[in-house]
């Protein structure tokens, strides 16, 4: 599946950056917002992450160094894209009907493209995440 990418000149306070992930030939979009961890997570891209699907509701994989604090929650949304901070782990969540109940999730970014397009993929991925130019 490949979307339309949305082109972005600058990131004003307020504002989300959009991203591209790439998971093979599949192309996803998504934003991440201005929030500290995000802006944290942005310096880090462009990047190449191993991740690993866990109980049909994510793909996780380990960030590279710790990122800023922020304010964190319970729970999350499909499509969600959040750090969380007790693993340092990037994770991209597409179903909360299975075991939706997490702690210490710092909400970074939506994705923005179709959700079923995590349905067939692997186990463990590689995903690019770059910054839409």
């Amino acid at each position: 599946m490949v979307a339309n990418h949305v082109h972005a000149a600058e990131n004003p306070v307020g504002s989300t950056t959009p991203i591209t992930i790439r998971a093979g030939k599949t192309v996803l979009n998504g934003t991440l917002n201005d929030s500290p961890t995000a802006r944290d997570f942005l310096k880090s891209l462009p990047v190449t992450m191993k991740m690993t699907r866990w109980g049909e509701r994510e793909y996780y994989g380990k960030v590279g160094k710790p990122l800023a604090a922020g304010k964190s929650q319970n729970g999350f949304a499909n499509g969600d894209i959040a750090y969380w901070v007790p693993g340092g782990s990037f994770a991209i969540f597409f179903d909360n009907r299975h075991n939706p109940d997490i702690s210490d999730l710092i909400v970074i970014g939506k994705i923005t493209s179709d959700l079923k397009a995590f349905d067939g993929m692997a186990e463990s991925i590689d995903m690019q995440i770059e910054r839409v130019k």
